[in-house]
């Protein structure tokens, strides 16, 4: 069997949105904890033209933060540390403690990022 070619493209955030876990799916998809109760699913449009899709999965507070700690040191932390690095590495915001996702999302058309391609399907990168 052979190893799925990975290439590093650049792509072009197309369309974020916030979607509460039971509005993407009738169960909650193994791993995810009872505290992972909102997703975050970004549209990539890379330039060879095809779509990229990235589901950031975490809590979302009444204020439209996230926890980036929690006092869980398993999968959901990974998870919420990625997001995280996610927004500081692509310059979203410095403070991801005080960053309004709810309210940032709405202004990520447009930004540039690079993905990672496997075949026909594709993640962001995150350092």
């Amino acid at each position: 069997m052979e190893m799925p070619k990975l290439k590093t493209i650049n792509a072009t955030i197309q369309d974020a949105k916030i979607y509460k876990i039971s509005d993407l799916w009738r169960r909650k998809p193994r791993g995810l904890k009872f505290n992972d109760t909102d997703a975050l699913v970004i549209t990539l449009r890379a330039q060879d033209g095809s779509t990229i899709k990235e589901t950031f999965c975490f809590c979302l507070k009444p204020d439209g933060t996230f926890n980036v700690n929690t006092i869980n040191t398993d999968s959901g932390a990974r998870r919420r540390r990625r997001l995280s690095n996610f927004l500081k590495h692509y310059k979203i915001t410095d403070n991801v403690d005080e960053y309004n996702l709810k309210e940032g999302v709405k202004n990520w058309n447009g930004i540039e990022v690079a993905a990672i391609k496997v075949d026909d399907s594709g993640f962001i990168y995150v350092p």
